[in-house]
């Protein structure tokens, strides 16, 4: 039989269990202390998989000041956990006073500085969703896409001054399939991103990871002004096939941002159209005989086959949230007087 001892002079995160018995110490357990920043789904499942352990104690939350996809401040109001909402640098004297042992970084934008990164015991560490030391810096969910991979994925490290330069500790990967979009690359980068959090997690406690160096040789860094959705997801149709669907998956992120076209009509005006469900057709078989943007046929099911530049054919399946035909409908034309630009 055993219990649970609360000794004078130790905080809530140290437990004595005595054997009533022979009333011998078994073991001294001490809790983690951990502090996590960060928004989104994936934070807040590793903020709940944290707060859930027995061997850890979450003694802060930096959160984002809004978040469309999660309520890391809800959750700490909840919990009656300390919440920080903002810029963890601003936060140094309070979080000093806390004394960490991990901070944990999950899709949190400030770049730590020295005094933040020097201050947990065990180091602070970062989720960040591209496979290191490829696609550091921003964007690397739309240029894994933009560049023809076949898989993605996040890479948990430990974090030094520079952007995505520390350690690696774990990393995990998902397929890259034609068709998927850039919002569908996010939700299962972030599913597995979540299962390799907690699959790790026990290995930082013990101590018994074993990060390696990165091989900068391997380096591949793009910068805040690499991508500018405003101007890049407006689709050239000159380009060839798979670049312009690559182009339109790499610009879909529902529900905010879709990739856009220039509609062009036969009576000189022009308009823009959002595209969704898209497809690429490249075998010779299928080969496009009109002009860049040209509509050569409609589908049973209404779909368009729009040309590429090198006579691919793109299929798309939406514009403007509607049915293709639908929308050409509503401007007044058919698909014989109008082209893409």
């Amino acid at each position: 039989m055993s219990y649970e001892l609360r000794v004078a002079g130790l905080t809530c995160s140290h437990a004595l269990r005595l054997n009533t018995n022979q009333n011998i110490p078994l073991f001294i357990m001490k809790k983690k202390r951990v502090v996590l920043c960060g928004e989104k789904w994936v934070a807040e499942q590793c903020l709940e998989f944290l707060y859930n352990r027995e061997d850890t104690e979450v003694c802060a939350i930096v959160a984002a000041p809004e978040d469309w996809q999660a309520d890391l401040i809800s959750f700490g109001a909840r919990k009656d956990l300390k919440v920080f909402i903002g810029n963890i640098n601003n936060f140094f004297d309070d979080l000093a006073s806390l004394q960490p042992d991990f901070i944990f970084s999950v899709q949190y934008r400030p770049l730590l500085k020295s005094a933040i990164l020097n201050l947990p015991k065990s180091g602070c560490i970062n989720f960040h969703f591209g496979l290191l030391p490829r696609y550091g810096g921003y964007y690397p969910i739309a240029w894994s896409i933009l560049n023809g991979e076949k898989q993605a994925g996040s890479t948990l490290h430990y974090m030094v001054e520079k952007f995505d330069d520390g350690d690696i500790i774990a990393q995990t990967s998902v397929p890259i399939k034609e068709e998927t979009t850039a919002r569908e690359l996010f939700d299962s980068m972030s599913v597995a991103a979540v299962k390799l959090f907690t699959d790790t997690y026990s290995s930082l406690l013990k101590g018994t990871v074993k990060a390696f160096s990165q091989d900068m040789s391997r380096k591949l860094y793009y910068d805040n002004s690499s991508i500018d959705f405003n101007r890049d997801r407006v689709i050239d149709w000159t380009r060839t096939g798979d670049e312009i669907q690559r182009r339109i998956c790499a610009s879909s992120f529902e529900p905010f941002q879709l990739p856009l076209t220039s509609v062009h009509l036969q009576d000189g005006k022009q308009s823009q159209a959002t595209i969704a469900n898209s497809r690429l057709h490249n075998n010779h078989s299928s080969k496009g005989s009109g002009k860049a943007g040209h509509i050569t046929e409609v589908t049973d099911s209404g779909r368009l086959m729009v040309t590429a530049g090198n006579g691919d054919l793109i299929e798309i399946g939406s514009l403007n949230n509607q049915k293709p035909l639908e929308y050409i409908e509503s401007l007044g034309h058919t698909t014989d007087n109008i082209s893409f630009m």
